[in-house]
């Protein structure tokens, strides 16, 4: 997302952190998924339902921290001015909240591929 800059360091870090938190919950539930979804320990009996469960909480809380981070960029964009010369910066604000929600779009698609594959798995057993 766009590095926001402001005269308080803290907010500036807060809003980084946010970020990095974003990639780092999305890296990890995708190397579950491809671990425990695509790999042989997708048959294991109780570790598989088991993981699936954590990776749909990881996805969850990824998902809120997106939603957070695009409540931050509205904020940020109404309390702008709309004069030429931020023109720039609300067209990158725009493109990060835009970008924002097609990230969401793609976590709620792993959301329910994830519970269908957990549903499927517990309806053959």
């Amino acid at each position: 997302m766009l590095n926001l800059n402001t005269n308080t360091n803290t907010n500036t870090n807060n809003k980084n952190d946010l970020t990095k938190s974003i990639f780092f919950y999305s890296l990890f539930s995708i190397i579950l998924i491809i671990i425990f979804m695509i790999t042989p320990l997708n048959n294991v009996f109780l570790l598989s339902p088991i993981m699936k469960i954590v990776i749909i909480i990881i996805l969850g809380y990824t998902f809120y921290l997106n939603i957070t981070q695009i409540g931050i960029l509205r904020n940020k964009q109404q309390n702008q001015n709309y004069n030429g010369d931020n023109a720039e910066f609300i067209g990158q604000l725009n493109t990060n909240i835009f970008t924002g929600y097609i990230f969401c779009v793609f976590i709620t698609l792993l959301i329910i591929f994830v519970t269908r594959e957990l549903i499927l798995k517990s309806l053959s057993f």
